[in-house]
């Protein structure tokens, strides 16, 4: 009874800063639909509306690190309700400031508060779950953001025209600032939590070099390297189109009517709480498939990209465009990987300083993308508020270079960790997943003077030509 009552409060505070993070990727995903709104309320052209976003997860991105060690430091719960209030503050100020520079601070606060959220959740499920519920739980994370998304679309489309700009973002503040009565609760001792590294013995010792070494420590090490690229190229491609030049794309670029697109980019987001599922599970049951199901999502992500480019006319069918969501919608899933990547591979006490690290990847990717894209638009069609299809082909090719970037440090930095891990292997020590070694892999078979045998180099693992076996490729 004890350890069904200890469950049940588990699942009741992962809940509660799940409710968070909802709030979060509601606020952040608000643009999407306002754009147009905003536009029209602040006299903005392609690029200013841009910089709203662009601050808003530029802020966020550079807050990662920062906020990741203020989590380890502080605690998940603290950190939530502080964010939950900015957030909420940062709505109530958006609603009724009059001009764009005061709308743009209002929108930078917004991105304070929001890079607060995601790492705290993650704090709380490595705090009060064991270890193997850790990928099913960052899945289940990823549905509340999800959810925050759906909100986000149709029904704040919904609620825009009917109860006008002030209302709407008055209740979307609102609903942050309630929220945060949740979070005023006492302060309890997770089941797997684990002090922190010990302090100087010196009392008083200033903590400013330790939060270096560890911020040092995080970025030094491959996997972490990793998990940036991963999430620099799985996440930011379908956030650029989500989050803010979608929905003038679908309505003014294509001409598609606005219920047309709303429905279009429900279905992006309701596609990516399917494949949170999916993708979820497979992560959970085999971590083994973890980066080629990130490699892959990259490419294709690509595609896509690379379809709406180049399709003739510039103007894609709505059946392509339904195909074009679906498949842009896994990045977001995909992009889970980093944080395992970071979860595996760093320490406890280090988990919220290397996730913040990794996390920066695709916001910082997802800044470049959204100012490049209403750079571009204005230099190709300047002084013309609705873009054609011509300007955002041009745009989009923004994203696809930014894109085949990140793929191309990915790979880089994948076949340096399955390196490190074969080593660590053929060395016998203790190593997050086993792994077989394959001609593509890039490993020193000698070190510190003296020859290994690598996993993978016994010819019995070997075909008669020579190779291991086809179903043993796609690991790690």
């Amino acid at each position: 009874m004890p350890q069904q009552q200890n469950l049940a409060k588990s699942w009741f505070i992962w809940g509660v800063g799940a409710g968070v993070y909802l709030l979060a990727v509601f606020h952040r995903s608000s643009l999407g639909v306002a754009g147009p709104a905003a536009q029209d309320r602040f006299q903005l052209t392609s690029g200013q509306l841009a910089s709203f976003v662009m601050l808003q997860l530029g802020v966020y991105a550079g807050m990662q690190i920062p906020a990741g060690v203020l989590i380890d430091r502080f605690g998940p719960r603290r950190m939530l309700l502080v964010a939950t209030l900015i957030m909420g503050s940062a709505q109530l100020a958006f609603a009724v400031v009059p001009s764009y520079p005061l709308a743009l601070l209002a929108r930078g606060l917004l991105g304070c508060g929001d890079a607060m959220t995601y790492i705290s959740v993650l704090r709380l499920v490595a705090s009060w779950f064991p270890g193997q519920r850790y990928p099913i739980l960052t899945s289940l994370t990823g549905l509340f953001g999800v959810l925050g998304n759906v909100i986000a679309t149709v029904p704040l489309a919904a609620a825009l025209p009917w109860l006008g700009w002030q209302t709407t973002f008055l209740i979307a503040g609102a609903l942050s600032i309630g929220y945060a009565v949740v979070l005023l609760r006492p302060t309890t001792v997770a089941p797997f939590r684990t002090e922190p590294a010990q302090q100087s013995a010196r009392s008083g010792a200033p903590p400013k070099p330790r939060v270096f070494d560890e911020v040092k420590g995080a970025w030094r090490l491959p996997a972490s390297r990793l998990g940036f690229w991963v999430h620099f190229t799985t996440m930011s491609g379908p956030t650029v189109f989500a989050t803010l030049w979608g929905f003038p794309y679908l309505t003014g670029a294509l001409g598609l009517p606005r219920a047309t697109a709303s429905s279009l980019l429900l279905l992006l987001v309701i596609s990516q709480l399917v494949f949170s599922l999916t993708v979820g599970a497979a992560l959970g049951r085999r971590p083994v498939v973890r980066t080629p199901i990130a490699f892959i999502v990259s490419i294709l992500c690509l595609l896509c990209w690379l379809v709406l480019i180049s399709w003739p006319g510039g103007h894609p069918p709505v059946p392509v465009l339904v195909v074009v969501m679906i498949a842009l919608a896994v990045g977001g899933p995909a992009s889970m990987v980093a944080f395992m990547l970071a979860r595996d591979y760093n320490p406890r006490h280090r988990i919220s300083t290397a996730t913040g690290l990794v996390n920066t990847g695709g916001f910082m990717a997802s800044v470049i993308g959204v100012f490049l894209i209403g750079q571009i638009l204005d230099f190709v069609e300047p002084g013309v508020a609705v873009k054609s299809a011509t300007a955002f082909r041009w745009a989009f090719l923004a994203v696809f270079a930014v894109t085949a970037f990140g793929l191309f440090r990915l790979t880089v930095w994948w076949l340096r960790v399955r390196s490190d891990v074969l080593v660590a292997m053929a060395l016998g020590n203790t190593t997050p997943i086993r792994i077989r070694r394959h001609r593509f892999d890039l490993v020193v078979e000698a070190q510190a003077g003296e020859a290994i045998e690598l996993p993978g180099d016994d010819p019995d693992d070997e075909d008669e030509n020579g190779q291991s076996p086809w179903w043993q490729w796609w690991d790690h």
